[in-house]
């Protein structure tokens, strides 16, 4: 199963191309535009699911697709996520898609996930459960805002694929998900998926976008993590 998350920059409908070659099982996709009742995107591959939602009143939100067989179903909205159900093959797990997008909280933006975590402690734990997306958020970033992040998410039993594949510690990251401002000496890594621990031993395959690939279609790369299921 393939799972990738990727902000886009905006104009996904312009750049769905770049990611559906991937053919990604679970896609989420953050600062997607408003789509239309039946969207056409670029490429010759379309999405066999496809659902953006609402976030009021910034014009661009979190979009959840599939390019396979994989099925998913829009539950809950909340500030910052969006959460769904999902079965691949025989696997049912769960889905929370996250981008700690800009509000009237200003600099306290990052706490939409702390509170999503806490709002939905026992529909996580309820099933495998997968929290990816554009976290705005790193252990290189001044305050306490990621270490009690990450003491949510282990009490949770989730573990960030990334750092388990690569066995690099947070903040020490040494492939950025985003470049600021699109310049490739402002890397940092923002972009995250965490599975239930469980899962960690499954992962077969974990890429990150480069620059030279993707810096000019946006200022994040995609985050792509395969798992062999059993």
């Amino acid at each position: 199963m393939r799972i990738a998350t990727w902000n886009c920059c905006g104009k996904f409908q312009q750049k769905a191309q770049h990611v559906a070659s991937l053919k990604p099982d679970i896609l989420a996709v953050q600062e997607v535009e408003a789509l239309g009742a039946a969207p056409k995107f670029s490429g010759d591959f379309q999405p066999t699911f496809s659902h953006r939602a609402v976030l009021r009143p910034l014009r661009k939100s979190i979009g959840m697709f599939s390019y396979t067989d994989t099925s998913l179903e829009a539950l809950c909205v909340m500030s910052g996520v969006r959460c769904y159900r999902a079965r691949h093959h025989e696997h049912q797990f769960q889905v929370m898609a996250v981008w700690t997008s800009v509000s009237a909280k200003g600099t306290q933006d990052y706490r939409q996930l702390h509170e999503a975590l806490d709002h939905h402690d026992g529909w996580i734990r309820q099933m495998p459960t997968i929290v990816l997306g554009d976290f705005n958020q790193s252990a290189c970033y001044k305050g306490n805002g990621w270490s009690t992040l990450q003491t949510l998410l282990g009490g949770l039993g989730l573990a960030s694929a990334y750092h388990s594949y690569f066995k690099e510690d947070f903040g020490q990251e040494t492939r950025p998900t985003h470049y600021h401002k699109h310049r490739q000496d402002k890397g940092f890594h923002l972009d995250y998926c965490f599975l239930p621990k469980e899962w960690i031993p499954m992962i077969d395959r974990l890429e990150v976008g480069t620059y030279s690939e993707w810096g000019k279609i946006s200022d994040h790369v995609p985050l792509i993590v395969d798992l062999k299921l059993p």
